[in-house]
Order: structure tokens, then sequence, then C-alpha cells
């Protein structure tokens, strides 16, 4: 069971990941890259891949 969750918590925040990028690339085409939105979607998404590295 928990070899189970942790494979589910892996494909979740993967999939969060290309989520945030995906959101991230819209906000910087409509705000530009330096918008605060912009940059906070960038930060996040450096996080979501800090913990993908510590799960695996």
């Amino acid at each position: 069971m928990i070899e189970q969750n942790r494979r589910y918590i892996h494909k979740e925040i993967g999939r969060l990941l290309s989520d945030i990028w995906q959101i991230k690339e819209l906000a910087e085409q409509e705000y530009g890259p330096q918008h605060p939105i912009s940059k906070k979607l960038a930060s996040m998404h450096r996080e979501a891949q800090a913990l993908l590295q510590e799960v695996t």
C-alpha cells in the first residue's frame, strides 16, 4: 500500500508540474515574464520540482 501511495504521489506531482508550466506559459504571454503572477507560477514550478526530487 505504501509503494502504491508513493507512485500515486509521484504521478500527481508530475501532473501538477505540467499544469503549472502550462499556466505559467499562458500568464507570460498575457502579462509578460516580469509580472508577479508569472513569477509566482515559476516559483511554484520550482517548488513542485523540488518535491518531486524528494519523492524519488
